[in-house]
């Protein structure tokens, strides 16, 4: 058994290459490189439970990593803190505060982190395909938003709190407690029930007023490039600006005001990366998600990025392997 949070010794340490040499059992056989200062804080501990393992990831500096070692399991990822964006078998994925990933088992990953706080749940596929139905099995990626998002972080929160409880306090043994076996069921029913809604392009109960927010969120999407307002949002999804506000703050744990910055930042960023977008410049970027003010967007951009857009524009160096 690793322990998990508190009790893993060697790898709390501030250098990525040392914590990777004295517990190679956790990183494994990765390529990684460190974005910024070479030395910075940095915890990953993991724990093996029955039909699954819960790992913790905290860093103060973006990190990038890729594996071509093949994965038999799904794996969950859900930030806590920070931007995660990964690449499966070429698909890519975004993670962060507002979005959990479920990926697929995978050939090839290649994983790009700003400094983040984040859960990876790896759950054997047996697991996984008894709650999910055959269509379902075996995609690259689905994005869990929403309740979804948020019921398995409070899950996998109390998850870990609790193996940090049986295995420092006075009852730990060495065997798990066979409640975790359900705690992983939860776990898999839930991931299963956020796919299946994500399918239909929604989520059930997720409605602001009369309107489910997945087409308030649709609205704000084909409007980036205007000075949209949270009032001219309300009204269109016909309720006051503060039934708007309470409704985002218990469906995304955020404004719309937030949502809306998230969004537009994030469209910025697929712009920057996309060759078939026409971008010319960052400028144009700037106008094109609505942003009236160049200095502002290229702070915000980078503190949600880890890098300025100019960063983003530039083709992109391969991997070293």
């Amino acid at each position: 058994m690793k322990f998990l949070l508190k009790s893993y010794p060697f790898v709390d340490t501030k250098d990525i290459y040392d914590a990777r040499k004295k517990q190679s059992s956790v990183w494994g056989p990765y390529k990684s490189r460190v974005i910024g200062k070479k030395k910075y804080h940095l915890v990953h501990n993991r724990a093996e439970l029955h039909r699954s393992s819960l790992g913790y990831l905290a860093c103060t500096s973006g990190v990038h990593a890729e594996s071509r070692i093949p994965q038999e399991r799904y794996w969950l990822i859900l930030p806590l803190k920070g931007h995660i964006e990964v690449e499966i078998n070429g698909n890519e994925f975004t993670a962060d505060t507002t979005r959990a990933v479920l990926q697929a088992p995978w050939e090839d990953l290649k994983f790009r982190s700003t400094p983040t706080q984040a859960f990876f749940y790896g759950i054997d596929m047996s697991l996984v395909h008894k709650v999910l139905p055959e269509g379902f099995r075996g995609r690259c990626g689905y994005t869990l938003e929403g309740p979804y998002r948020n019921v398995l972080k409070q899950t996998l929160v109390g998850v870990a709190e609790s193996l940090d409880d049986w295995a420092t306090g006075a009852v730990g043994a060495k065997r798990l407690p066979s409640f975790f076996k359900h705690l992983e069921s939860a776990v898999s029913a839930c991931v299963a029930d956020g796919i299946r809604e994500w399918a239909t392009g929604g989520y059930e109960g997720g409605r602001i007023g009369h309107m489910p927010i997945m087409t308030i969120r649709t609205f704000i999407s084909d409007n980036l490039a205007s000075e949209l307002t949270v009032g001219e949002i309300a009204e269109v999804a016909g309720v006051s600006v503060r039934t708007l506000q309470k409704g985002f703050v218990d469906h995304y744990f955020m404004s719309p005001k937030q949502m809306l910055k998230i969004m537009r930042l994030d469209k910025a960023r697929e712009l920057l990366k996309t060759r078939k977008s026409q971008v010319q410049s960052v400028s144009e970027v700037c106008k094109a998600v609505g942003y009236g003010h160049a200095g502002r967007f290229s702070r915000e951009y980078a503190e949600r990025f880890g890098e300025s857009p100019s960063e983003t524009l530039k083709p992109t160096k391969a991997f070293t392997h």
